[in-house]
């Protein structure tokens, strides 16, 4: 009878320690179950996270005066657009807008916005076995459908246009209300504008070279009415192209976009010259 109890005291103890590892193997597989939930958010129809980008990655190209010659050739924006493209992060936003004369301010919204899901590396493990399908689909629309994006921003681009005013300012406000006011705080964004950089309407003109100056700008109404702010969390990349007349990407002229830049509350700062 002894035997018998000792041995059936063996079994319980064996029993004890099975259901003991299957607990732990329940709360492993559960506490794995959310983490991967939290770090995949859900994404929309277009591949942006359900709750908002992560970051926001703005171009800016300016379109004005094309007529005259064009800036930036079918390669060059192919190139910069791949570019960017790749360097946006996971779960963040690539956005094109475009600065024209357009009194019905058609052009304040994108002309086309689309968010990088990640790639197979960056999915969760859910993701890799295949349990997340909806974000390797929206990875492969992300590869699959860029160069339709690439080629829609080109046909823009390369539009020859001629325009009475180059409102470069409004558009960096109409960029900064749309795009960056509601990001995310936590992530650092960034804003790469294309231009000649000499803004011009009726209100504040560069080619009055004495309003090249940051202090004569900051005490004209005008500076008020044009004011942003990009809270500290937004990097820019200048990229200067010169045109066949006039002095852009002058010392002067950069020199003021950067000052410019440092009053709205920018981060980093860093200039790249395109020459025709």
């Amino acid at each position: 009878m002894a035997d018998f109890d000792e041995e059936k005291k063996i079994q319980d103890q064996k029993g004890t320690k099975l259901y003991l590892v299957i607990g732990i193997l329940i709360l492993a597989i559960g506490g794995w179950l959310v983490y991967n939930n939290i770090n995949t958010p859900e994404l929309n129809a277009r591949g942006c996270p359900v709750k908002g980008p992560y970051s926001e990655h703005v171009v800016l190209f300016d379109q004005t005066d094309t007529a005259k010659d064009r800036p930036i050739d079918e390669l060059d924006a192919r190139k910069y657009i791949q570019k960017f493209k790749n360097e946006v992060p996971q779960y963040s936003r690539l956005s094109f807008y475009i600065i024209t004369d357009d009194p019905k301010e058609t052009n304040i919204r994108p002309i086309k916005a689309v968010c990088n899901p990640g790639s197979v590396d960056q999915l969760g493990d859910l993701a890799r076995l295949g349990i997340t399908v909806t974000v390797k689909k929206h990875r492969e629309e992300w590869e699959n459908n860029f160069g339709k994006v690439i080629n829609q921003v080109e046909d823009e681009l390369m539009k020859k246009k001629t325009s009475p005013t180059s409102p470069i300012f409004e558009m960096i406000n109409a960029v900064s209300i749309n795009s960056f006011k509601h990001s995310n705080p936590k992530y650092t964004h960034k804003l790469m504008i294309f231009s000649d950089f000499m803004h011009h309407v009726d209100e504040y003109s560069f080619y009055d070279s004495s309003n090249i100056d940051i202090k004569k700008f900051k005490n004209d109404p005008y500076f008020k009415k044009i004011y942003t702010s990009l809270r500290d969390q937004v990097d820019i990349e200048l990229y200067c192209y010169k045109r066949l007349e006039n002095g852009q990407c002058s010392s002067d002229i950069l020199r003021f976009w950067k000052d410019y830049f440092k009053e709205i509350d920018s981060s980093k700062f860093e200039t790249h010259i395109i020459d025709s």
